[in-house]
C-alpha cells in the first residue's frame, strides 16, 4: 500500500515531530508536512525549530495562513491508499478536514484529543476533523475513553513509543559538571514550561523538602509565570533546549519530575525512561500507566506536599540504582518496532 504520513517532522521541535518523523522511517511513508506550523500568536515560544536537528525527507508545503496549499496536499494525498493524520492540537481542524476529504482511508494518531487549556470552541473545531477518521489512535486509556465519548468506537488504544532523543548520555558526572552542579543532588522538570506542568506545584514542593536537592528547571516558558522562583535550591535554565543538549539534562538528572495538572501521555517521562531515569510525576492520564513504583513514584495531583514527601523518600529510602534498571526496562516495552507494526495493521485494516 501507499501511505502518507501529514504532521510536522524534524527540524521542527519537540516530541511530536520526533514521533512522525520516526513513524514515516518505520512505515516507510511518505511526508507531507509544514512550510508554517502556527500563527505566531499561537506559539507563545520562540521559533519552532530546532537547528540541531537534520531536515527530514517530507514535503514542507503545508502554511496554516494559506488555504491553497490546504488544496494542494489534498490533490497529493488522492494517489495514497492510506493517510496518517498526526493530531494534537484543534489550529489544524479545519485544513485537516478539507485534505481528509479526498483521502481513502483516513487515520488519526491523536497525541492529544482534548487541548491542555481547554475551550468549547477548541473543542467543537476538533471534532470537526475527530469525526472523520476512520480509525482514531490514542496512547491512553483516559484518552481512549474521551474518544470513544467523543466518535464511537472506531478507537484502537496503544503505546506511545519511546522518544530516543539527543542522542548517546554523557557519564552523570561529567554531564553535572557541565552544568555546574558537580556534587548535588539533582530532579529535572523539563519542557516546555505551560500551566498544566505544574512548575508552580514543583516550586511550593521545594520549599517543604527535607533532603538537599536541587531543581532543574530547563525549558522554555510559553506564559509569564508570574511566579516567585527565585529560590536557593532552584537552578533555572529557561530558553529551548536543543536536541542536542537533551543528553546532558538528563544525565545530569538523579530522577525526572512531572507534577502535572493533566496529561494525554508523556514524551519527557518515555525520554526519561530511554536515558534510565526514574519519574516523579501525579498520576494523572497516561503517567499513571506508564509509572508502576518500580521505575517512579506517582503522587496526587495538584498536592507539592505529597511531592516533596515523594522526592525525600527516592533520595533516603528508596534504592535508587534499581529503580534506575527498571526505567531503562521500562523504555524496551515501548518499543519503535511494535508500534510500527500496530500501525502498519491499521493501515491495512487488517
Amino acid at each position: 500500500m501507499k501511505v502518507a504520513i501529514v504532521g510536522p517532522v524534524s527540524p521542527y521541535r519537540a516530541g511530536i515531530a520526533y514521533c512522525t518523523t520516526r513513524l514515516a522511517r518505520e512505515l516507510d511513508a511518505d511526508v507531507i508536512s509544514f512550510r508554517r506550523q502556527y500563527p505566531k500568536r499561537f506559539y507563545p515560544g520562540g521559533d519552532d525549530i530546532d537547528p540541531t536537528l537534520p531536515r527530514a525527507k517530507a514535503e514542507f508545503i503545508l502554511d496554516i495562513l494559506n488555504p491553497l496549499t490546504w488544496f494542494r496536499a489534498a490533490r497529493r494525498l488522492r494517489r495514497y491508499d492510506a493517510v496518517i493524520f498526526v493530531w494534537w492540537i484543534w489550529v489544524w481542524a479545519i485544513p485537516y478536514r478539507l485534505m481528509m476529504s479526498k483521502a481513502h482511508r483516513v487515520i488519526l494518531q491523536c497525541h492529544n484529543i482534548g487541548e491542555k487549556e481547554p475551550s468549547w470552541w477548541k473543542r467543537a473545531l476538533s471534532d470537526v476533523a475527530l469525526r472523520r477518521g476512520d480509525v482514531l489512535v490514542v496512547h491512553a486509556e483516559s484518552e481512549a475513553v474521551e474518544a470513544r465519548r467523543r466518535v464511537g468506537e472506531r478507537v484502537v488504544k496503544t503505546f506511545l513509543p519511546v522518544h530516543e532523543m539527543g542522542g548517546a548520555a554523557p557519564d552523570r558526572d561529567a554531564a553535572k559538571k557541565t552544568l555546574g552542579l558537580s556534587g548535588r543532588n539533582v530532579a529535572l522538570l523539563f519542557g516546555h514550561l505551560r500551566p498544566y506542568k505544574g512548575l508552580d506545584i514543583a516550586l511550593d514542593a521545594w520549599r517543604l523538602l527535607r533532603t538537599e536537592v536541587t531543581l532543574l528547571v530547563a525549558g522554555e516558558p510559553w506564559w509569564k509565570t508570574g511566579l516567585n522562583i527565585a529560590q536557593p535550591n532552584v537552578r533555572l535554565d529557561l530558553r529551548f533546549i536543543p536536541d542536542s543538549e537533551i543528553a546532558t539534562y538528563f544525565a545530569a538528572a538523579d530522577v525526572v519530575v512531572a507534577p502535572y495538572r493533566t496529561e494525554s501521555q508523556s514524551g519527557v517521562a518515555l525520554t526519561a525512561f530511554h536515558f534510565g531515569r526514574p519519574v516523579i510525576a501525579t498520576a494523572v492520564g497516561g503517567l499513571s500507566e506508564l509509572i508502576d513504583g518500580r521505575n517512579g513514584i506517582l503522587v496526587p495531583p495538584e498536592d507539592p506536599e505529597a511531592l516533596a514527601r515523594a522526592v525525600d523518600e527516592f533520595y533516603t529510602r528508596r534504592d535508587r540504582r534499581s529503580m534506575e534498571r527498571a526505567a531503562a526496562e521500562s523504555a524496551k516495552r515501548y518499543s519503535w518496532t511494535e508500534y510500527g507494526a500496530i500501525m502498519s495493521r491499521l493501515v491495512t485494516g487488517t
